[in-house]
């Protein structure tokens, strides 16, 4: 046999024998697969089982916190008041008006009236006015909120995440426990 042939048929053999190897692996780890498929279908059915109600029960999650708020809200109109009152008086007050006596035909007199109003007479009053407010008014609350996920939002993510988890889980579940 010539040289070229010889290195031919080693090659030929090299071959066959690296081919036997890797086809006897493989088959073993065929096998290994084939008698772990109950445990592989069991551990992808929950890992996916868990996937798809984490995305469920994240639609029906609502977040609920306090929200602190302590400000200050200017405050800035005019105030129309028009309304009838009656005030008190608290002390004595002391009158000096002028005045003019009619003396009939024979004319008149010009003088001035002294005279006090009492403590405590009550004295109606019509108040017509607008009072300008300008200020600032502190606002502190805590006001308690609840943000439903699902309706504000997030439905349709769930919904694509749960859209992806769903087939998985059919594909799973129709794998067989054990190969006969």
């Amino acid at each position: 046999m010539s040289r070229p042939h010889r290195a031919w048929n080693a090659l030929k053999n090299i071959t066959i024998i690296l081919s036997l190897i890797v086809n006897i692996i493989l088959i073993v780890v065929v096998l290994v697969l084939i008698s772990q498929i109950g445990n592989i279908k069991a551990t992808l059915n929950g890992v996916l089982t868990q996937l798809d109600t984490a995305f469920s029960s994240l639609g029906a999650a609502v977040i609920q916190d306090n929200i602190h708020i302590d400000q200050r809200v200017p405050v800035r109109f005019d105030l129309p008041v028009d309304q009838n009152i009656v005030a008190m008086t608290t002390d004595a007050i002391p009158l000096s008006l002028p005045a003019t006596f009619s003396l009939g035909s024979f004319g008149q007199i010009n003088g001035t009236v002294y005279l006090a109003l009492p403590p405590n007479l009550a004295l109606p009053i019509h108040i017509s006015m607008l009072v300008p407010v300008n200020n600032e008014i502190p606002v502190v609350f805590d006001q308690p909120v609840a943000i439903p996920l699902g309706e504000r939002g997030l439905g349709p993510v769930i919904a694509q995440l749960r859209s992806v988890t769903q087939p998985l889980l059919q594909i799973v579940r129709q794998i067989p426990d054990s190969i006969p």
